[in-house]
């Protein structure tokens, strides 16, 4: 009779197992992350220092760090504002049908984290010595411990209305939040408010390191030069120049290995912008779609950056960053260890063509030579150049080696009346 029983019951407990382990297949923890690493690049495949400008794409209650301009204590040397990399927007979704709690750290080798949202946990640049490292050796941890996942049937989940309300404008920050990724609930002691909810963790910073892509062309502007400066092999590449309104695209054919290769970069004729772009768009979106991410993580990703990976002015190259590469380079630590992490980078690496230093020095040497009506339009004509937020960076590589003074002197007085412009305009608007 007892054996019988036993047996019974180990039927029961054979027959009670598989839904269980059904259940943890069919609910797994999944973690997407996509972002952006920007950089500048001369004729010569160089990167260049330059100086990201503040972040008024990003809205008011995004938490930034102390860079010396206010009368908090001084969290990043003024000094390294310019860098060589802008790291943008790096987002880290969250999938799960139940109600999760984890612990999220970031570990960016060589560089500073800068702003960020929900409120972290921890903020630290790490020191050396006791004293701050050298820029490209900095290693700088963030960190969100606690974080609730809630789960897809929550009531909090109505969020979504109110979140997506506060949307405006194109801001870069609000797209991201277009996908299916669950709420996250964020409880931090120096958080603003009690509780912060997104449908992301979002960071933001500089980088002071070699990008693993240099972009080169020649003086004539028929060869396009790539080389991979890693071991790993770029899979995705894509040319964009952007010129007067008309847009020029190409898909860049085969892996990039660590041996250099030539391109035409005038194999494609210039068209519409808006005609073009959608091609590109459409490429850019199936390719992020390959390297893991959703559909719709994809899509936010590339609707994000759309009006400057394929809107402005200049040459550009956008590529996918090797996994191996980005997580040297971001080390991510999260606990629980999801089921499945990806990771999808892209490079943009903004090229200053030979063509663009040219004209530039012809304007340099306009003003300092021509009366007020001749320095107005060379002031009008180097803006027109649609450098941007690159200009000061393409100044680099005008100026040469910088020992002829009186050039330096002029490219300087032509650079504070272009910036005075510049002001001017955006006051008025």
């Amino acid at each position: 009779m007892l054996t019988r029983l036993v047996q019974s019951l180990v039927a029961v407990a054979l027959f009670i197992a598989p839904p269980a382990v059904s259940a943890a297949t069919d609910d797994p923890f999944v973690v997407h992350e996509w972002g952006t690493f920007t950089t500048v690049q001369g004729a010569n495949g160089e990167q260049i220092s330059w100086m990201p400008p503040a972040s008024v794409d990003l809205p008011d209650f995004v938490y930034r760090i102390a860079m010396g301009d206010d009368d908090r204590p001084v969290v990043i040397n003024p000094k390294d504002r310019s860098a060589l990399a802008r790291m943008e927007t790096p987002v880290i979704y969250f999938y799960s049908q139940r109600e999760r709690t984890a612990d999220v750290r970031v570990l960016f080798r060589g560089g500073n984290i800068t702003e960020w949202y929900p409120q972290a946990t921890t903020i630290d640049p790490q020191a050396t010595g006791g004293t701050m490292a050298a820029a490209h050796t900095r290693q700088f941890v963030i960190e969100w411990n606690g974080v609730k996942i809630l789960a897809r049937d929550t009531r909090e989940m109505a969020l979504d209305k109110l979140i997506r309300g506060k949307a405006a404008g194109g801001d870069h920050y609000y797209i991201a939040r277009e996908t299916d990724a669950n709420f996250l609930r964020v409880a931090a002691p120096q958080a603003r408010s009690r509780l912060e909810h997104e449908r992301d963790l979002f960071y933001r910073g500089l980088g002071y390191f070699q990008s693993p892509l240099a972009v080169g062309m020649d003086a004539d502007e028929q060869q396009l030069a790539l080389n991979a400066r890693e071991s790993e092999r770029i899979e995705a590449a894509f040319l964009v120049c952007v010129r007067q309104g008309m847009m020029r695209y190409q898909k860049i054919v085969g892996a990039v290995a660590n041996a250099a290769s030539v391109i035409d970069p005038n194999t494609q004729p210039f068209g519409a912008l808006e005609d073009v772009r959608k091609v590109a768009m459409h490429d850019m979106a199936r390719a992020l779609v390959n390297a893991g991410l959703y559909e719709k993580e994809a899509r936010a990703m590339v609707n994000t950056w759309q009006d400057q990976w394929f809107a402005e002015e200049g040459t550009r190259v956008l590529y996918l960053l090797p996994r191996a590469w980005t997580d040297r380079t971001l080390q991510l630590q999260i606990s629980p260890k999801p089921d499945s992490i990806v990771r999808v980078m892209v490079g943009r690496a903004e090229l200053i063509t030979p063509s663009v230093v040219r004209e530039f020095k012809q304007q340099v040497l306009t003003y300092s030579t021509g009366d007020a009506k001749a320095q107005s339009r060379a002031v009008a004509n180097v803006r027109a150049l649609g450098l941007g937020r690159f200009v000061w960076a393409a100044t680099t590589l005008v100026n040469g080696d910088g020992t002829d003074r009186a050039f330096a002197h002029s490219l300087n007085d032509l650079m504070q009346a272009v910036s005075a412009r510049e002001d001017a305009r955006s006051a008025r608007n």
